[in-house]
């Protein structure tokens, strides 16, 4: 290793000067300094074939770090980036570098993925996560291996092969040894199903509801009751979100986590620019806990487009500095939004 200051976008490194250059340069080795850092065309070129080979746990987080800033800052491109974190996150070694690589393939393909290639990208992890998890070893050792490749499988289930798969897993009609489908999967997967518009959802809630009597599975049907993909259903609830709510605040929250889906986008067209026109006055008049659940829920974070943008834009700029909360919480879901965009528009150039 070499000792290096870092100041600025670049550094000349002259003690480097006339050395062999090596496969893999990290800027940051043991992650000494406070900087974001990029790889090069040889270092990305050595981690795509052979990452495996760096030994070190923490050299590889760091490598794995420096390749998702890439992405979001459309250094490399989601529809790269996917596939070579599922020929590495495959060989890991490390769970909860398995866990990170997992969350953000992902985050990727709900943000960062063009509209047109979302579907099939989603597919491919899932048949990744698929195969992982099959070879899992039974025993007792791979459990927590067994429960992130599992949630990973759920969260990736947008098209039906492979939400029929997950659903099979769930009524036990495929099996996995040494996996148990926890109450929470059951949930995840009934409420995406639910979503999705699948056949049996309604009584799949009810059996799920009976099975779990507690207060989290009444938040989980609450969630599901709202998911449906309804026009009329979504009336009501919008309704309800701004008058009498769910009975309580927990309740309410977990109604409202229900509304957006991405495969309902074009049914929630008039809730995505009526949000805009009634979340100052909420912000306004809600208490901060509400009012944080009731922006994370209902932003329309899922349209990544740039009227959505332009509209939150416009309406930061009608309230300034006089509702502070409303005006933090819009300068960061534009800069999402914004990035999402620009992650979109790389990746189909």
């Amino acid at each position: 290793t070499l000792p290096v200051a870092v100041d600025g976008a670049s550094t000349v490194v002259e003690a480097a000067a006339g050395r062999a250059a090596p496969q893999l340069v990290m800027p940051n080795h043991n992650d000494h300094a406070f900087v974001k850092v990029a790889l090069d065309d040889r270092s990305l070129d050595y981690v795509s074939g052979h990452l495996e080979r760096v030994g070190d746990p923490l050299l590889r987080q760091l490598i794995g770090q420096a390749l998702w800033n890439m992405v979001r800052d459309q250094q490399l491109k989601s529809t790269d980036y996917l596939p070579l974190v599922a020929s590495k996150v495959t060989t890991e070694t490390d769970p909860e570098l398995i866990e990170s690589g997992l969350a953000t393939v992902t985050a990727t393909i709900a943000r960062y993925v063009p509209d047109d290639q979302r579907d099939e990208q989603a597919h491919r992890s899932s048949e990744v996560a698929w195969e992982a998890l099959q070879a899992l070893p039974a025993d007792e050792a791979a459990n927590d291996l067994r429960i992130i490749w599992a949630r990973t499988l759920i969260a990736l289930a947008i098209t039906p092969e492979d939400i029929a798969r997950v659903i099979a897993l769930a009524d036990g009609e495929l099996a996995v040894p040494g996996l148990t489908i926890d109450q929470d999967m059951r949930w995840e997967i009934a409420i995406r199903a639910v979503a999705h518009g699948i056949g049996g959802s309604a009584e799949r809630i009810a059996a799920e509801r009976e099975r779990d009597p507690s207060d989290r599975g009444e938040r989980a049907a609450l969630r599901a009751e709202v998911a449906v993909p309804d026009a009329a259903v979504k009336a009501e609830a919008w309704r309800r979100f701004h008058d009498e709510g769910y009975g309580s605040l927990h309740l309410t929250a977990a109604a409202m986590s229900g509304f957006h889906w991405h495969i309902q986008r074009e049914m929630l067209e008039p809730w995505t620019m009526a949000f805009f026109d009634r979340v100052r006055a909420v912000f306004e008049t809600g208490e901060n806990q509400f009012t944080r659940s009731y922006f994370a829920s209902l932003f329309p974070n899922g349209r990544i487009e740039q009227a959505v943008l332009e509209r939150s834009r416009g309406l930061l700029g009608e309230i300034g500095d006089a509702v502070p909360l409303l005006a933090r919480s819009l300068r960061e879901a534009n800069d999402d939004l914004e990035r999402a965009i620009r992650c979109r528009e790389f990746a189909a150039s």
